[in-house]
């Protein structure tokens, strides 16, 4: 196997108005072939930083042709605030992947691109993939934080519960995977989601895994022994990786998909 590269890049967030970090893992490239793309989103309080930093996610890629950026997400839910305070989903979306479209060897968007994240980046990789499907064909979730937007208290990114009712209803994973399903089925992304059995979110997990299920989203779905915890989001990046290799279609170092 050969361990690819991670290195710590910039790029300016029209959106966010200030220069944005991201970190992004290549493996060793023997030509000019166009590589799939992962987007690894980080949970709340965390940094594009962590996932390189607190797993074995280097050693796991090792052997993929997979390239990985983890974005810079503060607490911004990966979402437009109400209030116009933060623009995060514009800027991953609008002003980070164009940035990527033009600097890095990947393959154009769709079925080669997948998202995956932990809590809030769990909550953020599903909705994204929903509300972007045209970029993303696969979205991945640990210990996704699903319910946020039916929170009852005033939320600096999701507002008041009355008030700001519509602009949650567009940023709500159930509602979004019901009109996912109006659409062609090759126009859905494909989910796979987890959560450990130790985890405080387990339940509001299992409702939305009920809610796929009820409305008819085909999706993976996995309980294993496990916290809030980066042990556990480490074990779940591992078993999850290959299933986002086929998809995408990344190839071994010796020429195979895996």
């Amino acid at each position: 196997m050969s361990v690819g590269r991670v290195e710590e890049r910039t790029y300016y967030s029209q959106a966010l108005k200030r220069t944005q970090p991201f970190s992004v893992y290549l493996p060793e490239l023997n030509g000019n072939e166009q590589l799939p793309l992962l987007i690894l989103l980080h949970g709340r309080g965390g940094s594009h930083r962590d996932w390189f930093e607190q797993t074995r996610a280097i050693r796991y890629l090792a052997g993929y042709y997979l390239c990985v950026v983890c974005p810079q997400g503060d607490d911004g839910w990966y979402t437009d605030a109400f209030d116009g305070s933060g623009a995060y989903e514009t800027d991953l979306i609008a002003c980070l992947i164009p940035h990527l479209q033009a600097t890095l060897p990947i393959a154009p968007p769709g079925k080669a691109w997948a998202i995956e994240g932990l809590s809030m980046g769990g909550y953020g990789a599903i909705k994204l993939a929903l509300r972007h499907y045209k970029l993303f064909g696969t979205a991945v979730s640990h210990s996704g934080a699903f319910d946020i937007t039916q929170s009852t208290h005033l939320h600096p990114v999701f507002g008041d519960l009355q008030t700001c009712r519509r602009f949650r209803r567009q940023h709500n994973v159930y509602a979004l995977a019901e009109e996912a399903l109006c659409r062609y089925p090759y126009e859905r992304a494909a989910l796979w989601i987890d959560c450990g059995l130790q985890d405080e979110l387990l339940a509001s997990t299992r409702r939305f895994h009920n809610h796929l299920h009820f409305i008819g989203y085909g999706h993976e779905y996995k309980e294993e022994p496990g916290y809030h915890t980066w042990p556990y989001w480490d074990r779940a990046f591992r078993a999850a990786l290959p299933w986002v290799a086929q998809r995408v279609g990344a190839k071994s170092v010796s020429g195979r998909v895996k």
